[in-house]
C-alpha cells in the first residue's frame, strides 16, 4: 500500500498501480505514510506536478506493537504528508519501501522510478516493554536510501535499501510487490506482500543485547525486579539474514474524486534469527489503521 497521483479529474484512478506497505516502525510517520501510499496516482502522470506541489495530505490512527518484537500495542495519531515538487523532489515515503523521509527522484517516468534520499528510525525507550529492562534507551538513528520501483499495470514491484549514517546501525534491503485496483464504483482494494533483509549490525540494533546491557539485565534480577521474569538476559548478537516478512490489505471508500477514507491491515512475522532474540515477546505483529487524506 504506498503513494502516487494523476490528472485532477482522475487522481484515484488506480490504474496505474503503487508501491507498497513496509513493515518496518523506522518511525511512526514512514509506517503511516507507506500504509497509506496506495491512495494516490503515479504522480509522474500529472502534468502539473512538473510545474508545482503534488501530493496528499491528511490524518489518520493507528494501532501497533510499542516495539518491533513486542506483544503489546498502542494507538496513536499520525498526520500523513506525501509531497512532490515538479516531479523530483518528494517528503513521505519513499515508493521504494525503505522509510519516510526527504528524497530526489533520479528517475520518475509512468513505469520506473529510482529515488535516493534520508529516512529515519525512532527511539526506544526501555519503558516501551518490561522485556526491554536494562537496555536503556535506544537512540533515534538516520539512514541513506536508494530504491527502484517499476510498475506494469496496476502491479508494482520495489527494491530498496537503507545504509545506516552511524556505524552500530548497520544496512537493511527490502523487496515487494502490491497491487490496487477499484472493486466498485466508490470502492478501491489493495493487496501488498514482501520482505526485508539486514545485515548483522542492523538486526543487532533492532534485537540484539551487548554484553554490558546483558549484565544490567541480570543486575535487576539479583535484586528481585519482576519485570524479566522468565525472560533470558544473556547477550545476544543476531546473524545476518531475513529480518520479516510481510503481507497487508487496504480497502478505501472514495468520498471524492480526491478524498478518500482508507482502512489498512498488516501482518508481519520475524524471521526465526530474530525470534531468538530475548527481546522478542512476539513474532507476529499487526498494525492497523484508517486514515482520510486528500490529493491535489
Amino acid at each position: 500500500m504506498d503513494l502516487a497521483a494523476t490528472d485532477a479529474t482522475a487522481d484515484f484512478d488506480s490504474s496505474q498501480g503503487t508501491p507498497h506497505m513496509s513493515a518496518r516502525y523506522i518511525s511512526l510517520a514512514a509506517l503511516f505514510a507507506t500504509a497509506t501510499a496506495g491512495s494516490l496516482e503515479a504522480q509522474s502522470q500529472c502534468v502539473g506536478c512538473r510545474e508545482t506541489f503534488a501530493g496528499a495530505i491528511g490524518v489518520g490512527m493507528a494501532v501497533m506493537p510499542r516495539y518491533t518484537g513486542s506483544d503489546e500495542y498502542r494507538f496513536l495519531p499520525i498526520p500523513v504528508v506525501q509531497l512532490e515538487y515538479k516531479g523530483r523532489l518528494f517528503l513521505g515515503s519513499s515508493q521504494s519501501g525503505v522509510g519516510a523521509g526527504l528524497g530526489a527522484y533520479v528517475i520518475h517516468t509512468a513505469s520506473l522510478s529510482w529515488d535516493v534520499g534520508l529516512s529515519g528510525a525512532e527511539s526506544r525507550p526501555e519503558s516501551r516493554g518490561d522485556a526491554l529492562a536494562g537496555m536503556g534507551r535506544r537512540d533515534a538513528a538516520s539512514f541513506a536510501t536508494t530504491g527502484v520501483t517499476y510498475r506494469l499495470g496496476s502491479v508494482v514491484a520495489n527494491a530498496g535499501a537503507a545504509i545506516g549514517l552511524s556505524n552500530e546501525v548497520g544496512s537493511y534491503g527490502a523487496v515487494g510487490i502490491s497491487t490496487e485496483r477499484r472493486i466498485a464504483r466508490r470502492w478501491v482494494g489493495g493487496l501488498s506482500t514482501g520482505a526485508t533483509f539486514a545485515d548483522a549490525k542492523n538486526m543487532g540494533f533492532e534485537f540484539g543485547v551487548t554484553s554490558s546491557q546483558a549484565a544490567a539485565r541480570q543486575a535487576l534480577v539479583a535484586s528481585g525486579d519482576p519485570r524479566l521474569e522468565g525472560i533470558s538476559v544473556a547477550s545476544f548478537k543476531p546473524d545476518a539474514g531475513l529480518k520479516e516478512l510481510r503481507g497487508a490489505v487496504s480497502l478505501s471508500f472514495l468520498l471524492t474524486e480526491r478524498t478518500r477514507l482508507m482502512a489498512f491491515a498488516q501482518n508481519a512475522q520475524l524471521s526465526a534469527e530474530a525470534g531468538r532474540s530475548p527481546l522478542v515477546r512476539s513474532r507476529n505483529s499487526s498494525v492497523a489503521g484508517f486514515a482520510i487524506m486528500r490529493a491535489f
